[in-house]
């Protein structure tokens, strides 16, 4: 191994003509620094000036969206209030031209479930109309009063039905 060369160091105060040498010297490096740095960092700065710029033009394009958004979603309220009342007047719509369904039974929240609502009901009507004209066919009285007949005489002894007899022809002369 080589020996290194002794340096001496000694501590003295430079005189005024190399304070500004180095002065110089460090004047000169800052700026040959700067000018790396600057060189260095050119494209970057660049692209961040090309990055602001697109930034800034997206945040104008920006601004009219949101006022686009704040209207269609002011306009999609409005929609789904009116959506709201139309199934509301179906609803007693679906009510009144159906008179024997009561309005109690018929909900929901969409026309579709208002229909599907609405069927259920007029198919429990009908199930009510069928059992009740079963029922009605099932206890049949005949209209008007039965057909005369004379009293039995079954039951009768020879002589109730001899008095029975002359009764009857006797009011068959009378009229």
């Amino acid at each position: 191994m080589a020996e290194e060369p002794k340096v001496e160091i000694t501590n003295e105060t430079p005189t005024k003509e190399d304070y500004d040498a180095i002065k110089l010297e460090l004047e000169a490096e800052r700026q040959r620094a700067q000018g790396l740095v600057a060189e260095a960092t050119r494209e970057l700065t660049e692209r961040i000036a090309t990055l602001e710029t697109d930034l800034a033009t997206k945040i104008g394009e920006l601004e009219p969206l949101k006022v686009q958004v704040v209207t269609i979603t002011e306009e999609l309220e409005g929609a789904k209030a009116a959506y709201a009342y139309a199934v509301d007047d179906f609803k007693k719509l679906a009510a009144s031209s159906n008179p024997l369904i009561p309005p109690e039974v018929i909900f929901g929240t969409t026309v579709e479930e208002v229909k599907a609502s609405l069927d259920r009901a007029n198919k429990l009507v009908a199930n009510v109309q069928e059992s009740l004209a079963k029922q009605a066919a099932a206890s049949v009285v005949p209209a008007g009063a039965p057909a005369r007949t004379g009293p039995n005489v079954e039951g009768m002894s020879t002589k109730e039905k001899i008095t029975l007899g002359l009764e009857q022809a006797r009011k068959k002369k009378e009229q």
